[in-house]
């Protein structure tokens, strides 16, 4: 994050006093200063697209781990769904076995 360390505030810029010449301020002094404001500005930029791009990533993510979670919910489901008819399947089976090897239930 060092490459983002702005070098000027708000405070800085509003506050900033140029030496004055007989002509003006001077060009170099004040050519300085719009290099810093301009640098800050384009690392300020800089910071706001890669703020973006997390931002966007941070979406996309949250999506797939919900898309995900809605997966697992499901087939959970599936695995109870196959679980209990593979119960059912086996109390049938156990059910004519016991028929078979008891002989038919007189009650009904």
């Amino acid at each position: 994050m060092s490459e983002y360390t702005l070098k000027l505030s708000a405070k800085d810029i509003f506050e900033k006093e140029f030496e004055k010449s007989v002509r003006g301020f001077k060009p170099i002094e004040v050519d300085s200063f719009l290099d810093d404001v301009i640098s800050d500005y384009q690392k300020m930029a800089d910071m706001n697209n890669s703020l973006k791009r997390l931002e966007d990533e941070n979406a996309r993510l949250k999506k797939e781990v919900e898309e995900l979670r809605i997966r697992v919910a499901t087939k959970a489901r599936s695995v109870d769904n196959q679980s209990q008819n593979h119960q059912i399947d086996i109390l049938k089976r156990l059910s004519n076995l016991e028929k078979k090897v008891f002989g038919q239930s007189k009650v009904n």
